[in-house]
């Protein structure tokens, strides 16, 4: 990789982890760097996904002590104080800081190693796209989320989990309008008909495009990621969810927000392999 292409990556990471939108050239237009980058993220959802930031920091404050000249005194060291508490002893930067820093860094490396190893191994065999669509969906309750007594025949249906009926409904309405596709997408879900659910929530989209409108947007840009999840697709399943965790105003952000993304990204790399 050129000096270039890793100024690319190391700028785009610094935005993505300070919650800046990303800026600069496109990695698109380098199709190196954008697999370098999916590598990127797929190792710093990894730390987050099994909890090691602890290991890191006692890695990142050896490496402070180092640069101030202190020493982090451990407790079993401290056992002669009175509280017991880890203190802060002042000693020139030498060999016995250092000697103290590579203790440190060896040990929380070799955990992160062995932690990350293991989970790593035990992803990679059970993960897939539809134990992800397993794990994430959840049926969409239409009269906590749009307000209940509406007695409209297709809402009733639904309520009722009648999906055949739903959608016998949907295909016979004299006119068609979000709701009415969404409910029919939804009922396409639930039967396991993934192609149909996807064009029912792509029209919504279309729709709203084109409108200027926003009638069920959010519900459908969701669960059209939790089909192409169902289907066996998670390339194109990603940016949709990549769009909603980076929108806060999203109505499924924080939904998004808690997915392990690193098994997204697991599974992504398996279905391209």
């Amino acid at each position: 990789m050129t000096p270039e292409q890793t100024h690319i990556l190391i700028d785009r990471l610094d935005e993505s982890l300070s919650g800046n939108p990303a800026t600069g050239p496109s990695l698109e237009q380098n199709p190196e760097a954008s697999q370098e980058w999916q590598y990127l993220h797929m190792a710093v959802d990894a730390i987050r996904d099994a909890g090691l930031y602890e290991q890191v920091s006692a890695v990142r404050a050896a490496l402070k002590a180092e640069q101030e000249g202190t020493r982090v005194v451990p407790f079993a060291e401290t056992s002669g104080s009175a509280s017991g508490a880890t203190v802060e002893t002042s000693e020139p930067t030498g060999a016995v800081v250092r000697s103290i820093y590579r203790r440190y860094s060896l040990r929380a490396a070799a955990l992160i190693l062995v932690i990350t190893s293991s989970a790593f191994l035990y992803k990679y065999l059970s993960i897939s796209s539809q134990s992800l669509y397993d794990r994430y969906y959840s049926s969409f309750e239409l009269n906590t989320a749009r307000g209940a007594g509406d007695e409209q025949p297709i809402v009733k249906a639904y309520d009722a989990k009648d999906w055949t009926t739903v959608l016998s409904l949907a295909g016979t309405a004299k006119s068609r309008d979000n709701q009415t596709d969404f409910l029919a997408g939804m009922a396409d879900l639930e039967l396991k008909r993934y192609d149909d659910a996807i064009t029912h929530f792509e029209e919504i989209i279309a729709v709203n495009t084109h409108a200027g409108t926003d009638f069920y947007q959010d519900e459908a840009e969701y669960y059209l990621a939790i089909s192409w999840l169902a289907r066996g697709n998670v390339n194109e399943a990603m940016p949709i969810l990549e769009k909603i965790r980076a929108d806060a105003h999203h109505q499924y952000h924080e939904k998004v927000a808690k997915m392990s993304f690193f098994d997204l990204r697991l599974a992504q790399y398996k279905e391209n392999k």
